[in-house]
């Protein structure tokens, strides 16, 4: 993991969300939140994180599977939104059909609330490590051509 690494909270819980922000910022990550999926879809495509942390149950009837959709079906050209983003949801729907359903539309991992917080930071780290073995591997193979 390289040092100010990015990171997206969609959280639509104040407290929780301050909670996250202020112990990935204290872990080194450069954090910013999102309360709505319109919301983090924009800061999506602005801000271009390195890993976004998802809540499913997003206020003003918004969901976080919509969110995931929007980024698994972006082709990487038209907009902004890289395809391959890891995403992690975060969520109090930690049902064995949520946590199917969360994998199946393209979630990295899934952790059910109430998380521990060291338990969250080593997953998005271990994410966060498989996804720049995807970037160095396509590196390698980009420079053999």
């Amino acid at each position: 993991m390289r040092d100010g690494t990015k990171v997206l909270v969609v959280e639509d819980d104040e407290r929780t969300a301050g909670f996250l922000a202020d112990n990935l910022r204290a872990d080194g990550f450069r954090v910013a939140v999102a309360g709505e999926a319109s919301e983090a879809v924009r800061a999506i495509e602005v801000r271009q994180p390195d890993l976004v942390v998802l809540d499913l149950s997003l206020s003003a009837g918004s969901n976080g599977l919509a969110v995931l959709d929007r980024v698994r079906s972006a082709d990487g050209l038209g907009t902004r939104i890289d395809p391959a983003l890891p995403v992690i949801i975060l969520s109090g729907h930690g049902s064995e059909i949520d946590r199917v359903r969360g994998f199946r539309r393209g979630a990295d991992d899934f952790v059910v609330k109430p998380f521990s917080y060291s338990e969250l930071l080593a997953r998005v780290r271990a994410v966060l490590r498989r996804a720049d073995g995807r970037t160095a591997a396509g590196a390698l193979v980009v420079g053999q051509l």
